[in-house]
């Protein structure tokens, strides 16, 4: 029994032991480690394996043991790394490291340990170089040995022993084998007599060594011009090695320093290819056998059209490459396992296969492995040089098995190991607990499991096996989904087992979620430079998922930073604005949706279109006498087709001056230039597309130079200038310095009067002279002119032009006749005059003209403002020339009509003859009248007091000359500001009629509003120009219950007078509300402004009313205390059987009062006849009444006014008769009239109103006095005052001490506007045809009627909406 239980012990240990063959993971990257004398230096070797292995060293292919070279060497604890604390020659040499840990042995590279070193350059005395200037010279210099290789630098000895570093450029250069080459020597390159010296330095040892000096002499000052040739090259024929960098470099001599161009014969320059040492050296990196092939530099200056050019053939070899590196391989008992090890190269590489660091095979003093289970034993075998297998495995077959791939480049060397196992099945990595997958992904679940064999693994799906179809089982044992279904939901479990045991994983909970999904696409934008580009996507995904979905934008398959300037994302709609693009914002843009489990992308494309890159390599390729040659590189187009080339050139001449020669078709790179002679030309072009034109180019290296030639033309524009007195002034336009083809340039003058054979001759030298003047006496008379171009090589080709020029001009001596005035307008006349036929012609205008004749120039004023009204306006000749003009020496008539007149005004206006330069004596002035016209604006608006609803406005009337006829009136109009938006333009609806008045009150606005507010002073013609401010309402204030008294008590009426609260604001609507005691519906009177008093008309007597006053700002309605008071009388009789007694008593009554009348009248009739007449004037009328002010005398709540609260829907006022009030009771300011006096008194009192209150009597000043003192601050004490009886009103309302908050205001106001009223008052007002009027309005609204006795008084419809606006009005009819 014991023996069983040890026996199956031990088979477990056997089968769940681990062991694994050493492997090398850390060792040097360098193959070839060097040293320095006296400083440490370490070679790395790390290993891993189970067991720990040992580690063992090489030198030169022998045992090197680190511990027997005295202290010296070290390996350090734990790992095979050695240290060289101070290592010797001795040391040097090629190292391996192997760990060994009895299932295999791993190696190492070999590692190439040697010192580094540096050697002095040989002595040498110094050299002179001596040379002509402008020719080329090479300093030699042979770089010591180094280990590393030392970097090579030019360098000049300072006087005091220092060394300074030569700055190259592409005339001093450096080639690759360390000399230093001129292209053309210069006097500066003898840099004062300092040495020059190559330095090599080794950075490594941080040291340098310095060659021989040299030192330069140029001969002679003078350059010499050499064209391009070949001064070092690197050879024809090159290699260069897979992985390195393609070197290839030219030097050209030459004066001037030629330029390097490179071409790649049958082919381009990869991305990788660089242009170095100023365009001298070509590098390519990290080269590859695509790059093998033709090269060629060429060198060119402008001293010959010939390039100097020099070919390579460039081979590509590598060093070894791996192809497919060997692997481990671990594996259980009787499986088989293949090694495979191949390289690329070029030479193809050789192979050799070791297995534990011993050579597979014997080589010549090198035994191969004797290792039984290699050695002759028919299990393993070699296929081929990079195949090996070892089949029929058992666990004795574990080693460590090394590849070597080399070529004369190089190497490549892989060590691996063959472990077999044999172990029971484990689960390393189980299947996580939940995993979520959207819909159409595809998931695969982990279960990771290891045993020997390998184990069979199967997958269930809650309880079903999984098999087929979309599942797959990889062979590491995870299960693969391809595009999931919602069915795919439920709990997932693997099983592994090999013939030594099986083992189940863990519930995996899978939960399938509905895919995400782009539902906006963005789409493909094309946008040119400098404008803003802007892409929108949104989508949608599981419910589940919601919280998780993340948006957001990759540009070329990189995502945009959140942080980027010009790309900002808008995560309210995902959008992706590109700001300001630029060409390289092109590209594809991919809108991502993704939520963690899967993710939609959608693309767009941006192209971004700009102006095209400038050409380049732009040449002359032939130079002549009158054309050149060009040719040029496209540039890039920037996603914009070049549409045409434009050639520029420029001259010495004008160095910074570029003119455009030619435009070339885009698909041309050719041009051919037309040049003129004698000029030194330079050329760019410019390429151009839809978008604009790129940046010039660079300009041509080469000047083309052309020969001198004779001038191809004369000076144009040869003209006289008749300004300056007794001379002949001629001008020309100068030729410049690009058309005089040659030296000695200048112009050559020829003069003669008409008729004259003497002619006179000037040389002008200076070219740039364009003006002659010649002393002359005679005005205006011809002379004959030639003037002509030449140069030292001859006279222009071209014969010159005869001219015929005048002498200058004078004052005319003749003036227009027979000037009048006809259809005169207002600002507007038409002058008609006539003039002497000669005067156009050659005798004419030389003997009255004295000059060329112009034309005329009218000259008008106001009369007696001539200084400062004077204006003229010059007519030329052709304007006033009649279409059929009469016969030579006739009276031409003409006529103007001239415009912009002072209107309304009394002008004066004379005619002058001109010529180019003088006016001639004018005509006599004719005077003529101008009709009315509109006037001007005023010279002052403001607005002096703003509240919440309401502006009172003051202007001045037009001054005198902008008055331009009689003022009518003035009208307002006025819209919201609101920021640079303004609002509908409003006229008052009632404009002002009276043309003295300065100052109108503009209400009916919103609170806390911005208004530009517009007048126009108004003539009979129409508006004026008008003059406009901007100003704001005030705040709404708090709107405060009125206080209201009841006065005056009659059988039908009565009064209702209110006191505003203090915290009310200006102007608000009050109306009264009453209602029969006991009545269930309110009526109400209709509104009142700017009064605070309403006469309720029309009641029943001997009734009693309930009565209220309610405030109204257009917002909040504040109503007062009700009060009940009952009318005067007996109220009358509703029904006749109920008071049959009451209707008796009256009938007696009135049949008792009749016969009283009788009575008296008899008696009176009697009484007349004995008394004499009354002695009476004839004609005299007493009225028995003084008039009473209505209700609407006070301005009206027109449009403009008070209409902003309430719209059209605002109840106009219609005319009324007067008689509709009871004249007894109120006085013309609509105060009651004090008990005692007459009306007669009451007439003289006010001034005598003596009719039903017609406008004229209703004069300015008693409007003033009452309108503004009464709207003073609106209801302010002192207004109130005015407007009712000061006693009255002190006893009704002293015992509320009130006092408002603006009473101070109020005084600086009334002493501002009496500054105003006196304006008005004192001066003398103008004269008008019509009087004014002033009509008056009363509501027509149906729910209301007139005091005559129909009803008056209903309820009415609110005139604004819930919000507090005003509700628009129907059309309303005036009676």
């Amino acid at each position: 029994m014991l023996l069983r239980i040890t026996i199956c012990l031990l088979y477990l240990w056997t089968a769940s032991a681990v062991n694994r063959p050493p492997n090398i993971y850390l060792q040097p990257l360098d193959k070839d480690i060097y040293y320095k004398p006296g400083e440490s230096v370490e070679i790395l070797c790390i290993a891993d394996g189970i067991p720990k292995p040992k580690y063992l060293w090489k030198r030169n292919g022998e045992s090197y043991n680190p511990s027997g070279q005295d202290d010296r060497v070290v390996q350090l604890p734990n790992q095979g790394t050695i240290v060289f604390n101070s290592p010797e020659d001795k040391d040097e040499g090629i190292f391996q490291c192997f760990a060994d840990n009895g299932y295999g042995i791993s190696a190492s590279v070999k590692i190439n340990l040697r010192e580094a070193k540096l050697k002095k350059f040989a002595y040498e005395p110094r050299r002179t170089s001596r040379v002509a200037a402008g020719k080329d010279l090479t300093l030699p210099c042979t770089p010591p040995q180094s280990y590393p290789p030392a970097d090579v630098y030019w360098v000049l000895k300072e006087p005091d022993g220092r060394w300074q570093a030569i700055n190259f450029d592409k005339r001093v250069s450096m080639d690759i084998e360390g000399k230093l080459r001129f292209t053309n020597v210069k006097k500066s390159d003898e840099q004062g007599g300092r040495a020059y010296s190559c330095m090599a330095i080794n950075y490594f040892m941080r040291d340098n060594a310095i060659g021989p000096e040299h030192v330069v002499e140029v001969l002679g000052s003078t350059e010499q011009k050499h064209p391009a040739h070949e001064l070092w090259t690197s050879p024809s024929d090159q290699f260069f090695v897979r992985g390195g960098t393609l070197r290839l470099k030219c030097i050209f001599a030459g004066n001037p320093t030629p330029d390097v161009y490179w071409e790649k014969l049958k082919g381009t320059f990869p991305d990788r290819a660089k242009f170095k040492s100023f365009g001298q050296e070509l590098h390519i990196s990290n080269v590859q056998e695509s790059d093998a092939g033709q090269y060629e530099c060429m060198g060119l200056n402008t001293e010959s059209t010939q390039r100097a050019t020099k070919a390579f053939d460039v081979r590509i070899e590598s060093a070894p490459y791996w192809v497919e590196e060997p692997v481990e391989v671990e594996a259980s008992i009787n499986e088989k396992a293949t090694f495979i090890c191949k390289a690329g190269g070029d030479p193809k590489p050789a192979y050799a296969w070791y297995i534990n660091g011993v050579a597979l095979e014997d080589r010549q003093n090198e035994v191969g492995v004797r290792d039984p289970r290699i050695y002759n034993n028919n299990r393993f075998f070699k296929k081929d040089a990079h195949n090996i297998t070892l089949t029929n495995l058992t666990l004795e077959d574990h080693m460590n098995i090394q590849c070597n791939a080399s070529n004369k480049h190089g190497y490549v060397f892989s060590d691996v190991y063959l472990n077999v196992l044999a172990e029971k099945p484990t689960i390393i990595k189980p299947p996580p607990a939940s995993r979520k997958v959207a819909e159409s992904k595809s998931v695969t679940l982990d279960c990771l499991v290891t045993g020997k064999p390998d184990p069979t693994v199967t997958w269930y799906r809650d309880q079903s096996l999984i098999t087929g179809g979309r599942f797959q089982i990889l062979p590491n044992g995870n299960l693969h989904i391809e595009k999931v279904v919602m069915a795919d939901a439920g709990d997932y479990r693997c099983r592994a087992k090999n013939i030594y045991g099986e083992v189940t994983s863990s519930t995996c909970k899978t939960q399938i979620r509905r895919k995400t999904r782009i539902e906006q696409y963005p789409l493909d934008l094309e946008v040119i430079a400098g404008y803003d580009a802007k892409f929108t996507c949104s989508g949608s995904t599981d419910f589940d998922e919601a919280a998780n979905m993340e948006v957001y934008w990759e540009k070329d398959d990189k995502r945009v930073s959140i942080n980027e300037q010009r790309m900002t994302q808008n995560f309210q709609d995902n959008s992706l604005t590109i700001s300001g693009t630029i060409v390289r914002d092109s590209g594809v843009y991919t809108c991502i949706i993704k939520t963690g489990l899967d993710e939609d992308r959608a693309y767009a494309i941006l192209t971004v279109k700009d102006r095209p890159d400038p050409p380049s390599g732009v040449e002359i390729e032939r130079c002549r006498d009158s054309s050149a040659d060009l040719k040029w590189i496209k540039g890039i187009e920037n996603n914009a087709p070049v549409q045409y080339f434009i050639v520029q050139y420029t001259t010495s001449f004008n160095p910074d001056q570029w003119v455009s020669a030619k435009t070339v078709d885009y698909s041309q790179n050719t041009a051919t230039i037309d040049l003129q002679p004698w000029a030194n030309y330079t050329f760019r072009v410019i390429a151009t597309n839809k978008i604009g034109a790129s940046s010039p180019s660079e300009k041509t290296k080469k000047v083309c130079r052309t020969n001198p030639a004779q001038p191809d033309r004369n000076p144009q524009n040869v003209r006289n200038i008749g300004d300056t007195r007794n001379m002949l002034k001629i001008q020309w336009i100068p030729m410049n310095e690009l058309e005089h083809n040659g030296p000695g340039f200048k112009y050559q003058l020829t003069v003669k009067e008409r008729g004259s054979t003497r002619s006179e001759t000037y040389n002008i030298d200076n070219w740039r002279n364009d003006t002659i003047e010649i002393p002359k006496s005679k005005p205006y008379t011809p002379y004959l002119v030639k003037l002509q171009a030449k140069n030292n090589v001859g006279d222009a080709k071209e014969d010159p032009t005869e001219y015929t020029l005048y002498s200058y001009e004078d004052i005319p001596k003749v003036r227009p006749s027979e000037v009048d005035v006809t259809d005169i307008g207002n600002t507007f006349a038409t002058l008609t005059w006539k003039w002497d036929s000669l005067w156009q012609e050659e005798q004419g205008e030389m003997t009255q003209i004295q000059g060329q004749l112009k034309g005329f120039r009218i000259q008008y004023w106001r009369t007696n403002e001539k200084v400062s009204t004077f204006r003229e306006v010059e007519v030329p000749l052709a304007e006033v020339m009649p279409k059929d003009p009469p016969p030579s020496g006739m009276m031409i008539p003409s006529s103007y009509l001239l415009k912009n007149l002072s209107p309304y005004s009394n002008m004066q206006v004379q005619i002058c003859v001109i010529n180019n330069f003088f006016v001639g004596p004018p005509s006599d002035a004719k005077g003529f009248n101008t009709f009315e016209g509109v006037p001007g604006p005023v010279p002052k608006f403001e607005a002096r007091v703003r509240t919440s609803n309401s502006f009172v406005l003051f202007w001045q009337r037009p001054d005198n000359e902008d008055l331009n006829g009689i003022i009518t009136g003035y009208d307002l109009g006025y819209q919201t500001v609101e920021g640079l938006e303004l609002g509908a333009f409003h006229d008052r609806e009632e404009q002002i009629n009276d043309p003295m008045a300065t100052q109108a009150v503009l209400s009916g606005l919103l609170p806390d509003r911005k208004y530009r507010v517009h007048i126009f002073a108004r003539t009979r013609y129409g508006r004026g120009e008008g003059v406009f401010i901007e100003v704001s309402t005030t705040s709404k204030a708090a709107l405060g219950s009125p206080v209201f008294d009841v006065k005056d008590i009659m059988e039908t009426s009565i009064n209702v007078t209110w006191a505003p609260g203090a915290s009310t604001g200006a102007h608000v609507v009050y109306y009264v509300e009453f209602r029969k005691d006991g009545a269930a519906d309110w009526q109400r009177s209709n509104d009142e402004v700017m009064r605070n008093y309403k006469n309720l008309n029309n009641l029943e007597k001997g009734t009693y009313y309930e009565i209220r006053v309610v405030a109204f700002d257009g917002y909040n309605r504040a109503a007062s205390e009700s009060q009940v008071v009952g009318t005067v009388g007996f109220a009358a009789a509703r029904a006749v059987a109920a008071n049959y007694g009451w209707f008796i008593g009256m009938l007696i009554s009135g049949l008792i009062f009749i016969g009283i009348v009788i009575f008296i009248y008899f008696i009176h009739r009697r009484r007349k006849d004995v008394e004499e007449i009354p002695k009476t004037r004839k004609g005299a009328v007493i009225k028995d009444n003084a008039p009473m002010r209505r209700d609407d005398d006070f301005d009206r709540d027109s449009r403009g006014q008070y209409n902003d609260y309430y719209k059209d829907d605002r109840k106009r006022y219609r005319n009324e008769r007067y008689e509709d009030y009871e004249r007894e009771k109120y006085d013309s300011r609509d105060e009651p009239v004090a008990r005692g006096i007459s009306n007669h008194d009451y007439d003289e009192k006010h001034g005598g109103y003596h009719d039903d209150h017609d406008r004229d009597d209703y004069n300015r000043d008693s409007y003033k006095d009452d309108y503004r003192d009464s709207y003073r601050d609106d209801y302010d004490r002192d207004s109130y005052r005015d407007d009712y009886d000061r006693d009255s009103y002190r006893d009704d309302y002293d015992d509320r001490d009130r006092h408002y908050d603006d009473d101070d205001y109020d005084r600086d106001y009334k002493r501002e506007k009496d500054g105003y009223d006196d304006y008005d008052e004192d001066r003398e007002p103008p004269r008008y045809d019509r009087a004014p009027k002033y009509d008056r309005e009363m509501s027509d609204d149906r729910n209301r009627v007139s005091i005559d006795g129909e009803k008056e008084y209903q309820s009415e419809p609110s005139k604004f909406d819930d919000e507090g606006a005003p509700i628009e009005k129907p059309a309303s009819t005036f009676v």
